[in-house]
């Protein structure tokens, strides 16, 4: 019987891609567009796996899953969150609501139908097991000479599963060890040893962890002396129960005490490999086929549990990195505010070329080479530094970005990389601010006064980290940088040009001397151009 899947979200283009994907793999699929409608659907849809969008009108994603976990005929149905959140926080706050798994968008369409069959194997597990302890207690009812037999199989089942929910969102590798290994020895008390292990990508060495349960503890040991067994259920992927290690044909020579029988199982999550769970014994012969049994459907467990939390693990060390690379690419190019703001909202940064409206600002100071001429050497350098610090400390107050210095000019731009639905207003005031820094500069000076020619103009760009290989900026490239430039080569010292589009968008926030058309060099059109005079006065507070 085909397995059905309630996709719920509110956009059709992610029902149908979803859709598209899913049908391929003969799914019965079930849709809601948003949490009301999912929650009628669900008594009758009885789905076996659950889709949620997090971010819905009327009701969250995160509230639909505290309504169906807090409902026992539905709390066993697994529940992947889709969602565009993908900070540490918001991933707890989804588990803490009761989801199972997360899937971020835009999704890889291989991780999302690995996690769908994932969870789908959970589910059947639960089922099974639900099976299981309706026929024992079946059997229990017809059957008292039985009783304590089947009590504890009851015990055992009741024990796994509330272990497999606990395993299910647990993302902390140490916990989810620890939790697998006091399982085992709750569900078979014969066990006097259990450690496991585990495989890894890079090839490496296995190296067993080793659980002591008379102090709590775990230990990673080189070798345990019954590698050959190991290696044996690693090849074969089945279970291998042992009467006793130090007999012929294995002649093991444990390195620590209490293994003599042993039962080895493997840890295998959809074809993956995650490695072998064990248990042993001093006594010989101490297992049954109903201990292999139980301990295999903890390994199950076990294996989606440690890939899933190594997953999480890798996500966080990526986000970690994607971190650190950030602060260092653009702490050179904006203010430590800024920064921050990037680093906590990673999403929102795109190092490749993208296409986005910016506002663009150069200032260049005026007569600078012919003063450059009438001056010692030595000083230029400390005069030109002295007034793009002032510029600088301009832009970043308004939290643009230092786009580069050119000569004794300087370029920013504004709405990128951080979205700035009012960047044009931030350039005029970077603009402004400027200007009065350096005639108050200017008035303490001894040598002929400089001055700022600024242009103005907003517009589409492609913004992003480019360059070579060996040097890359985070710059941006296209029309609008070139008609800045161009206002900035016409505006006299003092002076700051808007263009007509600039002008537009701060229209109602500046006051402006309009200058009529000019025309500019390369460009087939004219271009209106204002004068900034000063920012519109805001009206003064009632007394």
């Amino acid at each position: 019987m085909n397995k059905t899947i309630l996709i719920v979200d509110d956009e059709p283009v992610i029902r149908n891609i979803l859709k598209d994907l899913l049908l391929s793999m003969d799914y019965h699929l079930e849709f809601a567009c948003d949490g009301f409608e999912a929650l009628q659907k669900l008594p009758v849809v009885k789905p076996d796996l659950i889709l949620l969008d997090v971010m819905m009108p009327l009701m969250s994603g995160l509230e639909v899953t505290r309504q169906i976990k807090s409902h026992p005929e539905w709390q066993s149905i697994p529940i992947i969150l889709v969602t565009a959140l993908d900070g540490r926080a918001d991933v707890v706050r989804g588990l803490d609501a009761g989801a199972d798994d997360f899937v971020r968008k835009p999704f890889d369409h291989i991780e999302l139908l690995a996690r769908v069959r994932s969870m789908l194997r959970i589910k059947a597990q639960y089922d099974l097991l639900e099976r299981r302890r309706q026929e024992l207690e079946t059997s229990l009812y017809l059957n008292g000479k039985f009783s304590s037999v089947i009590a504890r199989h009851l015990e055992e089942l009741e024990v796994l599963h509330n272990t497999g929910l606990e395993l299910i969102t647990n993302l902390d590798s140490d916990s989810v060890l620890t939790l697998i290994a006091q399982t085992a020895r709750e569900i078979i008390p014969e066990t006097y040893r259990c450690f496991m292990h585990l495989t890894s990508d890079e090839n490496e060495p296995l190296l067993p962890v080793v659980f002591f349960p008379e102090t709590t503890s775990k230990m990673i040991y080189p070798h345990l002396g019954v590698e050959p067994i190991i290696r044996q259920v690693l090849t074969t992927q089945r279970p291998t129960q042992i009467a006793n290690v130090t007999a012929e044909p294995y002649a093991c020579r444990p390195d620590i005490d209490g293994i003599r029988s042993l039962l080895v199982v493997p840890m295998v999550d959809h074809h993956q490999l995650i490695g072998t769970l064990s248990v042993a014994s001093p006594n010989e012969d101490a297992f049954t086929m109903g201990h292999e049994h139980s301990l295999s459907i903890l390994a199950d467990q076990a294996a989606v549990a440690i890939a899933k939390a190594r997953f999480f693990e890798t996500t966080v060390k990526s986000k970690e990195a994607e971190k650190v690379a950030i602060r260092r690419i653009f702490q050179r190019y904006v203010s430590p505010a800024v920064v921050d703001s990037l680093v906590n909202n990673v999403d929102d940064v795109t190092l490749g070329g993208r296409r986005r409206e910016i506002s663009v600002l150069f200032a260049d100071i005026r007569n600078f080479s012919r003063f450059t001429e009438n001056s010692p050497s030595e000083s230029v350098v400390e005069i030109l530094n002295h007034y793009f610090s002032l510029a600088v400390e301009a832009i970043l107050a308004e939290q643009g970005t230092l786009d580069k210095f050119m000569g004794d000019a300087v370029m920013a731009i504004f709405n990128a990389p951080l979205f700035q639905p009012d960047s044009t207003l931030r350039a005029v005031r970077a603009a402004l601010a400027m200007q009065r820094a350096i005639i108050h500069h200017n008035i303490t000076t001894d040598h002929d006064p400089l001055l700022f020619g600024i242009g103005i103009h907003v517009g589409p760009a492609v913004v992003g980290n480019i360059g070579a290989p060996q040097q890359m900026n985070y710059t941006a490239i296209g029309d609008t940088v070139n008609l800045a430039k161009r206002l900035q080569e016409r505006a006299e010292g003092g002076q700051i040009l808007l263009s007509q589009a600039a002008f537009d968008v701060v229209q109602d926030q500046v006051m402006v001397e309009e200058l009529g058309v000019f025309e500019f060099k390369g460009r087939a059109s004219v271009e209106q151009v204002y004068r900034l005079v000063d920012l519109v006065p805001e009206p003064m507070a009632p007394n």
